[in-house]
């Protein structure tokens, strides 16, 4: 019970800092603190926080109106993951 709520503690905190990199002068002091610079670590961990929420939403909303907004909300969460690479594929 622990490790999971240490886990979702840290899927909302890379969500949080995922969301912060979409200001450019943010995302620089944050990539300036990661290990060698490297945003693939932030990214893979707001993917993991997403898969997690997609398995939430296919057993939860399977075929209810209630898991568009859901869905919703993975979708964004993949569009800051998408931008994250996109930096990431520039600065390569």
């Amino acid at each position: 019970m622990e490790e999971s709520q240490s886990n979702v503690a840290y899927g909302y905190l890379s969500v949080l800092l995922g969301n912060l990199c979409q200001n450019d002068q943010v995302l620089r002091k944050i990539q300036s603190k990661l290990p060698n610079r490297r945003l693939d670590i932030l990214i893979n961990a707001v993917e993991e926080f997403i898969q997690y929420h997609q398995k939430v939403d296919r057993d939860m909303f399977d075929g209810d109106e209630g898991g568009e907004i859901s869905i919703n909300y993975t979708e964004r969460l993949q569009s800051v993951v998408d931008r994250l690479r996109g930096v990431v594929s520039i600065t390569e």
